[in-house]
């Protein structure tokens, strides 16, 4: 697939959740799904939404990976599960 136009972080919908359904197809599809942390799950804080991320990602066998601000998350396959 030819890309005509780049993307930027201001082109990308944090108003819509991500649920486990759609990352894990992304993932099978393509290989990784990346998301904006608020995206993916409700937390009060920043450390419980990253436990939670991390739990979710775990219970659907997959691995997850954070940007160093810790606001983007990349999903993939976990090479055990598949």
């Amino acid at each position: 697939m030819l890309l005509t136009k780049l993307k930027t972080s201001e082109d990308l919908n944090q108003s819509e959740p991500a649920d486990i359904a759609t990352i894990k197809s992304e993932v099978k599809q393509h290989g990784f799904y990346s998301a904006f942390c608020t995206n993916v799950a409700d937390a009060p804080c920043h450390d419980d939404l990253m436990r939670l991320i991390k739990k979710m990602a775990l219970q659907a066998h997959l691995k997850v990976s954070f940007n160093a601000a810790e606001s983007i998350c990349v999903f993939e396959a976990n090479d055990s599960a598949y």
